[in-house]
């Protein structure tokens, strides 16, 4: 994952740019309950003015939200605070996650070794 926070991390790390600093600050209220979902978060001219940093900064510390699921964007309306979705059992567990990863790299190599020895068979 490179410079950017998600819900499975614990603590979000904050990246080298301005934006991604500011998205974490955000997505780090949203996880603290702070910042609750379905509240509107500040437009981007009143994000930057709070934060004391660009309009194009706060555009895209709020876009890095919406992309990272933690806000929704509505036409017309801004940004809203989104419902956390529940996580996976792979985002829970990355160690099971692997696990179940070699088991069916073990089975599709099994069922190559057999496809190879039936074919092997063929030709003699």
């Amino acid at each position: 994952m490179s410079c950017r926070y998600s819900r499975v991390m614990s603590q979000p790390q904050l990246a080298g740019h301005p934006y991604q600093a500011l998205a974490a600050s955000i997505a780090k209220k949203i996880d603290s309950g702070e910042l609750k979902p379905g509240e509107k978060l500040p437009s981007v001219r009143g994000l930057a003015k709070e934060q004391g940093v660009s309009p194009m900064t706060a555009q895209k510390a709020l876009t890095q939200l919406a992309d990272d699921g933690y806000a929704e964007v509505v036409a017309g309306l801004g940004y809203f605070i989104t419902q956390p979705q529940p996580q996976s059992q792979d985002e829970l567990d990355p160690i099971q996650a692997v696990h179940r990863q070699i088991d069916a790299l073990q089975a599709a190599i099994a069922d190559i070794a057999q496809r190879v020895e039936r074919l092997e068979g063929r030709s003699d």
